[in-house]
C-alpha cells in the first residue's frame, strides 16, 4: 500500500450513533428499506421519529405483512393510486369547484359525454351541495384509483364504494366523498375527492403510511376479489413480457439494486424461482443490450449510467404516441410526431386542434394534439385551466415561456464577480453577514440543480465554479422548465374565417403585421388556401384595398360588422333562453350569473344572465371558477374589468 492510499479510521465510543449527519442518513436508510419491505424494519426505523404514524390508519397500514411465496407481491391485481392533500386555504372554495369541473370534463365517459358524480350512495351527487358542506374544510385528499384491469370490473361504482367502505374502517370515521370515472385515456381510472373532516367534526388526518400503503393494499384486494388472483402462469409471461419494453421497469430497478459500480454479476440459481429470474434478468440484459445501455464485462454486464434516464424518456416518449395515436386516428403519422417540450420547437408555432387528452391526471395537467402549419403533429402539455381548453378544430399559437434568473442566480453573480468567478457559503455570509444559514442554503439548493443540468461545478472544496455566462444559462434553464404558452388565434374553425364578418388573426398575416409560416401541404396548405380567400373576400366587400404591395384593411368598419355579428348571436340565444338580449356599452356595469361561454369568429364570449334578459361579455379564463356564480364588471374598450379575484387587496382581474 502506498503513502497516499493510507488512512486513520476515527473511531468514537462503542454503539455511538454518531453526529447529526449521521443520524440523518441512518434516519434516510431506514427509510428506504421500510418502503422496500414495509414492516421489516419498522422495530429500527420506529426508534426515531418520522411522524409517519400520526393520523387515523397508522396501525393498519403497520399491520400489512409480506406473504412468503415469491410471486406474492405479483399475485394480487394491480392497482395504481396517487393520493394528494390540498390545502384549501381562504381561496379554497373556487379552486375545489375548479378540480371538481376539471374531472368531470367533457369525453370522460365511455360516449364522449362529461363524467358523472357519483357518491357512497347516489350514482348522481350534486357537485355544489357537496362544496357548499366543505366549504370551511382545513384540507381535501385528491385521490386517483387505477386498476390495471378496471376494464374487466362489472361495476367501477361499485369497486369504488367497496374501496373507500374499506378506508372507512381502517380510520374509524366516517368518509364524505364524491367520484367520477374517466375512460379517456388507456387505462380507466376513478377519480375521488375526499373531504378532510372526519364524523366527529375535527379535521381528518391520515397517517402517512396508511396513504402510503392502506388504499392501495385495500383496492387490490377488492380487485382481487372481484377478479381472482394472477395464476404464476400469467404471472411469468407478464414479467417476460416487461423484460421487453422499452420504458424504465421494476426489472431494471432490480438490477440497479444487484449491481456493483454499475456492474451487474449475476449468481448461480437455486431454487427453481431463481432459475426464472436469472432467466428475467438475462432477458432484459440483452433487451438493454440492443439499446446500447448495458454491455458484457469480464466481470458481469455493466449498465449505462445513463439508462434510467434514458428509459424514462423513452417511455414518455411511448405514452405521448399512444395519445396521439388516439386524438388523431387514422391521420396520425409517426414520422411526423413531434413533442413540443423536449424536442428542438419553433419559437411561434401556430396548429390547428385535433383533439386532447389527460398528460399527468396527477398533477391535472393536458396535452392538446395539434396539425402544426409546418407540417408535423405537435404533442403540446399545457396547463390551461378546466373551460379554457379550446375544442377541436380551433386555431391556437404555442411558444416558449419566458425565462429569467431567479433572484437567487442574482445574488450568486454578484458574489461570484466579486471572487473570480468562485461562489461559496462562506463567501455569502461575508458579503451579507445578516443572511441566514436557510437563506444561504437555498442558495446551494439552486446551485445543485444547476450542477445536475451541467451549467455550474462545484470544487472539491464545496465552493462553485461559475461560467461567464452564468445568468443568461440559468435564465434559459428556467425557460426549459416552463411549459408551453398557448394563445388561442380563433376559437372556431378555420372554414368559417375567410367569409367571417368580424376581425380575425388572418387579417394581421394579410397586412403583413405578423408571418405565419406554413408549408405547402396539409394544415399548411388550407391557411394558404384561407388566406388568399380571405383577401378576396375582404376586397369584394369593400372593406380592403390595395396600396402598392400592401393590403390596407378599414379596421373600424371591421370591428362594426364584429359587434353586429355579437348582436346577431344574442337575438338567436335570445329564441332559445326565452329572455331579451342588452349588449352593455364601454363604461356601463354588468352584473349576473355566468352561465356558459359561446364561440364566435369575433372571438369567445361569456353568457351573463339576469333575471329577464342576458348579455354577451368578452369571455376571460378566470370567469370558468366562477361559472354558476353572480359576477359584476364594468365593460371597457377590448374587454371587462371584473370586481372578483381581489386577493389581499390586489387589484381588479
Amino acid at each position: 500500500m502506498s503513502v497516499e492510499d493510507e488512512f486513520r479510521p476515527k473511531l468514537g465510543r462503542i454503539r455511538a450513533a454518531g453526529g447529526r449527519s449521521a443520524k440523518r442518513y441512518l434516519g434516510k436508510l431506514y427509510a428506504r428499506m421500510e418502503k422496500t419491505k414495509p414492516g421489516a424494519f419498522a422495530k429500527r426505523s420506529g426508534a426515531r421519529f418520522s411522524g409517519a404514524r400520526i393520523g387515523r390508519g397508522a396501525g393498519v397500514a403497520a399491520s400489512f405483512a409480506n406473504r412468503s411465496h415469491p410471486f406474492a407481491t405479483f399475485r394480487s391485481r394491480r392497482v395504481a393510486v396517487k393520493i394528494r392533500s390540498v390545502r384549501l386555504g381562504k381561496n379554497g372554495l373556487p379552486k375545489a369547484r375548479a378540480h371538481l369541473k376539471y374531472i368531470q370534463r367533457d369525453g370522460a365517459e365511455r360516449d364522449g359525454t362529461p363524467g358523472k358524480l357519483y357518491g357512497p350512495a347516489q350514482d348522481a351527487v350534486d357537485g355544489e351541495a357537496f362544496l357548499e358542506e366543505g366549504k370551511n374544510d382545513r384540507h381535501q385528499f385528491r385521490i386517483i384509483l387505477s386498476p390495471e384491469e378496471a376494464g374487466e370490473l362489472e361495476d367501477i361504482n361499485r369497486f369504488t364504494r367497496d374501496v373507500m367502505a374499506a378506508a372507512e374502517r381502517d380510520l374509524g370515521t366516517k368518509l364524505d366523498w364524491v367520484a367520477v370515472n374517466h375512460y379517456d385515456t388507456d387505462h380507466p381510472h376513478i377519480h375521488v375527492v375526499l373531504r378532510g373532516r372526519a364524523d366527529d367534526g375535527k379535521d381528518l388526518v391520515i397517517a402517512r403510511n396508511y396513504i402510503t400503503h392502506g388504499f392501495r393494499r385495500r383496492a387490490e384486494e377488492r380487485a382481487t376479489l372481484e377478479l381472482g388472483e394472477r395464476r404464476d402462469l400469467d404471472i411469468a409471461n407478464a414479467r417476460m413480457r416487461e423484460a421487453a419494453k422499452e420504458r424504465f421497469t421494476s426489472i431494471d430497478r432490480e438490477l440497479q439494486e444487484l449491481s456493483a459500480d454499475g456492474v451487474v454479476n449475476l449468481s448461480e440459481p437455486k431454487t427453481v424461482y431463481d432459475r426464472f429470474r436469472m432467466k428475467l434478468f438475462m432477458a432484459r440484459l440483452r433487451t438493454l443490450e440492443k439499446m446500447e445501455l448495458a454491455s458484457r464485462d469480464r466481470d458481469g454486464w455493466r449498465l449505462s449510467p445513463a439508462m434510467e434516464k434514458t428509459l424514462e424518456e423513452a417511455g414518455r416518449r411511448g405514452d405521448i404516441i399512444r395519445s396521439m395515436e388516439h386524438v388523431v386516428g387514422e391521420k396520425f403519422s409517426l414520422q411526423n410526431l413531434r413533442d413540443y417540450s423536449s424536442e428542438p420547437a419553433p419559437s411561434r408555432l401556430i396548429g390547428r386542434v385535433v383533439g386532447s387528452g389527460a398528460a399527468d391526471d396527477a398533477h391535472e395537467r393536458r396535452f392538446l394534439g395539434l396539425d402544426g402549419a409546418d407540417g408535423h403533429q405537435w404533442h403540446v402539455e399545457t396547463d390551461l385551466k378546466p373551460g379554457a381548453m379550446p375544442l377541436k378544430g380551433a386555431i391556437i399559437e404555442v411558444s416558449k415561456g419566458e425565462g429569467a434568473p431567479k433572484k437567487s442566480d442574482l445574488t450568486i453573480a454578484a458574489i461570484a464577480d466579486r471572487h473570480g468567478g468562485v461562489y461559496s457559503n462562506e463567501l455569502h455570509a461575508a458579503a451579507d453577514p445578516k443572511a441566514s444559514p436557510e437563506y444561504r442554503l437555498m442558495h446551494k439548493r439552486r446551485l445543485e440543480a444547476l450542477r445536475r443540468a451541467g451549467i455550474v461545478e462545484r470544487e472539491s472544496d464545496g465552493s462553485w465554479r461559475m461560467p461567464e455566462d452564468y445568468l443568461q444559462r440559468a435564465a434559459e434553464f428556467e425557460q426549459g422548465k416552463s411549459g408551453a404558452q398557448a394563445r388561442v388565434l380563433s376559437w372556431v374553425s378555420l372554414e368559417q374565417l375567410p367569409e367571417a364578418k368580424a376581425r380575425v388573426f388572418l387579417d394581421d398575416a394579410l397586412e403583413a403585421r405578423e408571418t405565419i409560416e406554413t408549408v405547402p401541404s396539409g394544415f399548411g396548405e388550407e391557411m394558404r388556401r384561407a388566406m388568399a380567400a380571405r383577401r378576396r373576400w375582404l376586397m369584394a366587400q369593400g372593406l380592403a384595398k390595395e396600396d402598392g404591395a400592401r393590403l390596407v384593411i378599414d379596421r373600424k368598419r371591421l370591428a362594426a360588422l364584429g359587434r353586429d355579428s355579437v348582436a346577431a348571436e344574442g337575438a338567436r340565444l335570445s329564441k332559445q333562453f326565452g329572455k331579451s338580449f342588452e349588449q352593455p356599452v364601454e363604461g356601463e356595469r354588468v352584473t349576473g350569473t355566468y352561465r356558459r361561454s359561446v364561440d364566435l369568429p369575433a372571438g369567445r364570449f361569456a353568457v351573463v344572465e339576469r333575471s329577464k334578459e342576458f348579455s354577451l361579455v368578452p369571455w376571460r379564463e378566470a370567469l370558468e371558477a366562477r361559472r354558476g356564480m353572480e359576477v359584476s364588471g364594468v365593460i371597457r374598450r377590448g374587454g371587462v374589468t371584473w370586481d372578483f379575484g381581489k386577493n389581499r387587496g390586489g387589484p381588479a382581474r
